[in-house]
């Protein structure tokens, strides 16, 4: 085997691996959301049972099939707008790597097919960074939300008043989901049974225990407000956690910034100071320096799954 063909098979191995993590990661996050919100799998089942709703405005068009299932996947982030943003991420990857590795000696046909499925993990990628990152927003500004509906709970405030009050005053991306609930509320629809069908819909298992709480509330009564602060305690906590674990985390993404900009600085000393090895590197052997540059950048997207992974 020439060192042209093993380079080559080199530049295919990364490429397969870099795909296989970057998928792998949208995969584990939409497991973790799926094991959060299997202990309240009963109450979510149950959407097919609620009562129908007239809808309003847009949703009383029929969506196709492309939309629907985008809102499915991205429903905080917004379908079309996520999809969007993640078609357009792994078009423009696919067409800045096909060139890069065809110049480093795939073949055209080879670098077109690898460039196009890591374009699609980066498109997924992407998406996946996306709706996580209006999930970490939504957490935050949902204990807000319950914060201020337990404060009105305990001043005698009725639940239906509190709840419209608080989705009045909530940010986005809470607000939406809270007056989509509270839309439903008017047309009939209990706000336990309204809070259900938005946790099923946007997999939020802390919209799911409130709704549990409202649905018990409505059914024996008992101390609202002190539950609704137990879920609040519990939301606090776990934001807490989650803020110790980025600072935890931060020095290694320093670390990974640092890292990433060292190969290109050395590259630009050397061609100050070696033109011609630089030269030689580029027209002759860029086998070799694919293999470097495949090498670092497969080390890096592991190393950043690794503290995403740990960061959540």
């Amino acid at each position: 085997m020439t060192s042209s063909t093993l380079a080559l098979a080199m530049l295919a191995a990364l490429a397969v691996l870099a795909l296989v993590v970057m998928v792998s990661g949208s995969l584990r996050v939409r497991g973790r959301m799926k094991r959060r919100m299997a202990p309240l799998a009963d109450l979510l089942d149950a959407d097919d049972a609620l009562p129908a709703v007239v809808p309003t405005g847009k949703t009383a068009r029929q969506k196709t099939p492309l939309l629907a299932m985008l809102e499915r996947r991205y429903p905080l982030a917004g379908g079309l707008r996520a999809g969007g943003a993640a078609a357009a991420s792994g078009v423009f990857g696919a067409l800045a790597l096909a060139p890069a590795l065809a110049f480093f000696g795939m073949p055209l046909v080879v670098a077109v097919l690898f460039g196009v499925l890591l374009g699609v993990g980066l498109g997924i990628s992407v998406g996946s960074f996306l709706e996580q990152r209006k999930r970490l927003q939504f957490n935050d500004r949902l204990l807000v939300a319950v914060d201020e509906f337990q404060r009105l709970a305990r001043y005698g405030v009725s639940t239906g008043q509190a709840f419209k009050s608080v989705a009045a005053s909530a940010v986005e991306p809470v607000a939406d989901s809270l007056r989509r609930v509270a839309l439903d509320a008017d047309l009939g629809v209990s706000l336990g049974d309204g809070l259900g069908r938005e946790a099923h819909r946007v997999r939020i298992s802390e919209m799911a225990m409130l709704a549990a709480i409202l649905s018990t509330q409505s059914r024996s009564g008992g101390g609202l407000s002190e539950s609704i602060g137990n879920l609040a305690d519990m939301l606090r906590e776990r934001n807490d956690n989650l803020a110790r674990s980025r600072a935890a985390t931060s020095e290694s993404k320093i670390s990974l910034i640092i890292l990433s900009c060292v190969p290109f600085a050395a590259i630009g000393i050397q061609a100050g100071l070696q033109p011609d090895l630089v030269d030689t590197l580029l027209n002759d052997a860029r086998y070799l320096l694919g293999i470097g540059v495949g090498l670092i950048a497969a080390g890096l997207v592991v190393a950043w799954f690794m503290v995403r992974s740990a960061g959540r």
